[in-house]
């Protein structure tokens, strides 16, 4: 599971259940690997329209990305991100509810899911995993 999606994942309950769902997917000893932002990092406090990013999209066509925090509750991020043309007609807005779980929390959930953690890292290349990693790869065993 890459590229965040286990942060949609925001409530206790939906986590839980979709961890349990997964386990039960796997036979003993199976592996669930995922990559979650890391909450030391507050990488969300630069989500901010002054920080916008243009892309390119397949068809050659610039585009215009910014983002808003609409709120920050507890470990839940609350984000709009907004896409616009190069001549600054919105074409879509996208809202979004994210988890950041630190280590000790996002363990304990995989713990009462029947995981193990084999092993965490950084990033995606092994990286050490620390204050400052921005990502929390995790590769889960199922007891």
């Amino acid at each position: 599971m890459a590229s965040n999606a286990f942060q949609c994942f925001v409530t206790d309950g939906e986590l839980s259940a979709s961890l349990i769902a997964i386990r039960r997917a796997l036979r003993d000893g199976g592996r669930f690997a995922f990559d979650t932002r890391n909450p030391q990092v507050r990488e969300w406090e630069e989500w901010k329209p002054s920080n916008a990013s243009e892309v390119v999209e397949g068809s050659g066509r610039t585009l215009h990305v910014s983002h808003q925090v609409e709120s920050v509750v507890d470990d839940v991020v609350t984000v709009t991100e907004t896409t616009s043309a190069h001549d600054g007609t919105v074409l879509r807005v996208d809202r979004a509810s994210m988890r950041f779980l630190d280590v000790s929390k996002l363990g304990a959930f995989l713990h009462e899911a029947g995981f193990e953690i084999e092993a965490q890292y950084g990033g995606w290349q092994h990286e050490t995993v620390s204050d400052t990693s921005r990502s929390i790869v995790t590769i889960a065993r199922a007891a």
